[in-house]
């Protein structure tokens, strides 16, 4: 008798049908559960379905219980109590389920740049201990954490255009030095202005490789004497301080300052310059700013900055940041 694996279907977006991303460990291109497990009789896709509409509506564990079928689902919940995802078991009733994938979600939101972590996301993600878990995060929290992620290019367009879908493989470092592989599905939502992903574990260790460029650019910015950040240029997000800025700066690591409205634009200028700049000689184009930023409880702060785009990573730039005198 064959065995029935795990699938993961993503309920990303409200205005959108859900689609399976994953059947076990072997990831699905935004495929149609009405093709799922028809090997179990030409009802199964049917109830799977409405499993998955039960769940998706009630956020409960829901189930389906036949004489010849089996149907489980379980919502993946986030922080503001939405499903974005349900894993679906179908079998016969004879069969035990296997172990169930780890998956979590997370959203981040445009206007305030933070990402909001769902239930067991940082204990699966980052290994972190109960007592250091928090909901809320900036960018560089989480991708200061990110040793691969192969598809930044076109995660990042989805994020400027906060339009799109996009779901690939990263590698994360956890707090307990091991690097672990994810599948990330992940859906933007242009009236909510929001990203919506699921983080799912896939446990094969060759699966895992670095990032060689990636990993030389944070080597080089341990030498900086001043803050090494990475940007996105098409949306102007920050995500990676590689290097935390010097004091009073460096709280920017984890913390959102905010732009002062006159340098946002400004700012935001420079990277559409930079999205895809060179001058004529092929030599990189930089642009130096004088910009001002206040945490929560600070009064303005002058800074000087230099963005610069990066020479192998269409899109994306480098900034270098540190207190004006």
């Amino acid at each position: 008798m064959p065995g029935y694996d795990w699938l993961l279907i993503e309920t990303l977006r409200a205005s959108e049908e859900p689609t399976l991303v994953a059947d076990g460990i072997r990831l699905r291109d935004w495929g149609s559960p009405v093709r799922a497990r028809r090997e179990l009789g030409p009802a199964a896709p049917r109830h799977i379905a409405e499993v998955v509409r039960r769940c998706r509506e009630a956020g409960v564990i829901e189930s389906h219980r036949d004489a010849g079928l089996v149907v489980v689902g379980i919502p993946v919940r986030c922080a503001f109590d939405e499903v974005h995802g349900v894993q679906v078991w179908a079998g016969p009733p004879t069969e035990r389920p296997p172990a169930r994938p780890a998956v979590a979600a997370w959203d981040w939101e445009a206007d305030t740049e933070l990402a909001y972590h769902g239930p067991g996301l940082e204990e699966l993600v980052f290994a972190r201990a109960p007592e250091e878990v928090r909901v809320v995060r900036t960018p560089p929290e989480a991708f200061g954490a990110m040793v691969r992620f192969d598809g930044r290019v076109e995660y990042f367009e989805m994020v400027g255009t906060m339009d799109g879908r996009y779901q690939g493989d990263v590698d994360m470092i956890g707090d307990d030095g091991r690097v672990r592989n994810f599948q990330m599905v992940t859906r933007a939502d242009p009236r909510d202005r929001r990203i919506r992903a699921l983080m799912h574990l896939i446990p094969d260790p060759a699966l895992v490789r670095p990032d060689v460029d990636m990993e030389m650019m944070r080597a080089v910015s341990q030498h900086a004497v001043e803050g090494v950040g990475f940007v996105g240029l098409v949306s102007g997000v920050i995500y990676e301080w590689p290097r935390v800025p010097p004091p009073p700066l460096h709280r920017w690591a984890v913390e959102r300052p905010q732009l002062h409205p006159d340098d946002r634009v400004v700012f935001r200028a420079a990277c559409d310059e930079l999205a895809a700049v060179a001058d004529s000689d092929g030599h990189v184009v930089s642009r130096h700013l004088r910009i001002r930023v206040r945490f929560a409880d600070t009064d303005w702060i002058a800074v000087r900055a230099e963005l610069l785009p990066m020479a192998k990573e269409s899109g994306h730039g480098i900034l270098r940041v540190s207190p004006a005198t």
